[in-house]
């Protein structure tokens, strides 16, 4: 059984969390560790994972509206395949039953270093729940696919989700409807 605290600078496993968080994304994908951390307040909250007092990984989430962004979510690399990341999937899903979640992943691609990863993330979380929302976005030299639970997240809603969290960079998104570039 999982339990859930959220991250302050006074807990314990801090470290392992940063370690967690640097190690399981890409340098250009990932907000500087100490700007993550200090932004943490009521819209944009840290979530850590633990069996027993084992952290077994972390979700970063920022909230808009009626919108649940999961920005970051990351499973300790040595427990990674044994349902915790199903598991935290759903603890998320049920705190937020009453706002729509949404994800964004790498767009699949058959000529991408990493497709197979691609495709296996894409699968993961469609077999969660999330469904594709036909909407992506290009940023920062990476396509992305938007999906989502608990209804369909719309561009305009996701666009105005990254204009509060990421500010003025966040027009440097240019949106796709993926369903007409399939």
């Amino acid at each position: 059984m999982l339990t859930i605290k959220t991250a302050s600078a006074d807990l314990k496993e801090i470290d392992e969390i940063r370690r967690l968080y640097n190690s399981s994304f890409p340098d250009d994908e990932r907000i500087p560790w100490h700007r993550l951390f200090h932004q943490l307040d009521e819209s944009h909250i840290m979530n850590i994972f633990y069996e027993a007092e084992t952290p077994v990984g972390m979700a970063y989430l920022f909230l808009h509206e009626n919108l649940v962004y999961l920005g970051y979510l990351a499973v300790e690399e040595k427990l990674r395949s044994r349902g915790y990341g199903t598991a935290i999937l759903h603890m998320i899903q049920e705190i937020w039953k009453n706002h729509k979640i949404v994800i964004d992943i790498e767009v699949i691609d058959p000529s991408a270093d990493n497709y197979e990863e691609r495709v296996s993330r894409k699968q993961f979380y469609l077999h969660n729940g999330f469904e594709e929302t036909g909407t992506g976005y290009y940023f920062y030299h990476v396509d992305y696919e938007l999906l989502s639970c608990n209804g369909i997240v719309t561009a305009d809603e996701f666009r105005s989700l990254i204009l509060k969290h990421w500010g003025p960079i966040a027009q440097n998104a240019v949106f796709k409807n993926l369903k007409e570039t399939l």
